[in-house]
């Protein structure tokens, strides 16, 4: 069954562009003219304007593989399948196909395209939710998905779980239908009665196969109905590989393994600190690539934050961070044959990580003095004050101190961190002479 991720590439693309799909190349990271988004997280973030009407798409069917970065879950990231970086399968209809056709579309390449195990696989549908009663439970997927599935494994689930969108503050959104495998017992709970609404890690999303885009939620947080009815569908490339390389993890996939060597020394490439190493590593250097440099504001700081986690990691695991390179240089041999820009970028790239490893090196060492301090003072709770001082000395991003706090059964002052960075910014105002 274990095929090459290359060959998952080509088949995906090479499936929808014989039912007539036009293939796209990948956009930047950078969002174009969409100030919604700090960055390109799903594979119909770039074509937003195709979905509400605004432009025309070049064909009313479309495909490609495009590069993301999310991370709303960056705390889970060194589990099986959490990522910052991953790169969404994507196939879209422009109100042509809807729901039957791609329902349809996902399972003839699941079953006569990829071989999966079809007994190992859920659907999921939305069966409604009473804080948008505009929007009736999805009926027609889920009778679409019983001339495939046997009722059992049909899950209707609220809005959280199977109402996606709008990537980005306003935009389209809609119910969706997504598939799962189930891993086994061994992957989560054992529970009879355990399917996808758990959240234990048996059953592993590989395909949203159509988020049926009908709605455009508005600067009002109001949904209307969008002009036409359209589909988004988007499966994650690194998921797709543990299935079909049957693998643990997404770590041990031909997509990140060489880049685990880099960091893994005896028996820890299973570890925590290379897992989260590896992927941040991978998601600084497409981010640097496309332009996106290490600072403290908006979409930069999320280039910074990713790179200060991993040198953090760097100093729990005792790896010396020139491996950062090391791992920069394997990330652009193993993705330049379809990002080019990689190779254009290399020098810049690790010019880039350098500079920032040598700034934040700088505060380290004096920075884990302080926090050592601070660890043994608090009872319970790191008071705002301290976790401020953390992060304007320091260079310490909250999230890395809460990270910390809680692998010592402690937490972090929200509020108090909050009070004291509106008191600078304050300070910093009144120095500038701005009286606002």
């Amino acid at each position: 069954m274990s095929i090459k991720s290359k060959e998952i590439r080509e088949r995906f693309l090479d499936y929808f562009s014989r039912k007539n799909h036009l293939v796209l190349k990948s956009a930047s990271l950078v969002p174009s003219n969409d100030p919604t988004l700090l960055v390109v997280n799903s594979g119909m973030a770039p074509l937003k304007p195709f979905f509400t009407g605004e432009q025309k798409p070049p064909e009313a069917r479309l495909c490609n593989i495009q590069k993301c970065v999310r991370t709303n879950d960056i705390e889970r990231v060194g589990d099986r399948h959490h990522l910052t970086f991953f790169e969404m399968m994507g196939n879209w209809s422009i109100g042509d196909y809807f729901k039957e056709e791609a329902i349809d579309l996902a399972w003839d390449l699941l079953k006569n395209g990829f071989n999966f195990d079809l007994s190992q696989m859920y659907a999921t549908v939305y069966g409604g939710d009473e804080r948008i009663p505009e929007v009736p439970p999805d009926e027609t997927s889920k009778n679409v998905w019983e001339k495939y599935l046997p009722k059992n494994r049909i899950v209707s689930l609220n809005a959280e779980s199977n109402f996606w969108g709008p990537a980005g503050e306003t935009g389209p959104c809609g119910p969706c239908t997504e598939i799962f495998i189930d891993r086994g017992k061994d992957y989560g709970c054992d529970r009879e009665t355990c399917d996808p609404s758990c959240d234990c890690g048996r059953f592993l999303e590989i395909w949203n196969a159509g988020v049926f885009m009908e709605y455009r939620l508005d600067e009002n947080r109001k949904l209307r109905d969008l002009p036409l009815k359209s589909v988004d569908a988007g499966a994650g490339l690194d998921r797709f590989a543990v299935i079909l390389q049957e693998t643990d993890s997404i770590y041990e996939t031909d997509l990140l393994s060489p880049i685990v060597d880099v960091f893994a020394q005896k028996n820890d490439s299973e570890s925590k600190s290379v897992r989260i190493m590896t992927d941040h590593l991978r998601c600084a250097t497409f981010m640097i690539a496309d332009g996106i440099l290490p600072a403290n504001t908006r979409r930069e700081y999320v280039v910074r934050r990713v790179l200060r986690r991993a040198l953090l990691h760097a100093h729990f695991s005792e790896r010396d961070p020139e491996f950062f390179i090391k791992a920069t240089k394997v990330v652009v041999e193993l993705f330049s044959p379809y990002y080019p820009e990689l190779v254009k970028s290399q020098s810049a790239v690790e010019a880039t990580i350098r500079r920032e490893t040598t700034t934040f090196g700088k505060t380290l060492n004096r920075g884990l003095k302080e926090l050592k301090k601070v660890l043994s003072k608090s009872q319970g709770v790191i008071n705002g004050a301290d976790a401020f001082k953390l992060y304007e000395t320091y260079g310490f991003p909250l999230e890395l101190t809460k990270e910390i706090a809680e692998e010592n059964s402690l937490r972090v002052d929200d509020k108090g961190y909050r009070d004291q960075l509106e008191e600078h910014r304050k300070r910093s105002r009144q120095t500038k002479g701005d009286i606002l």
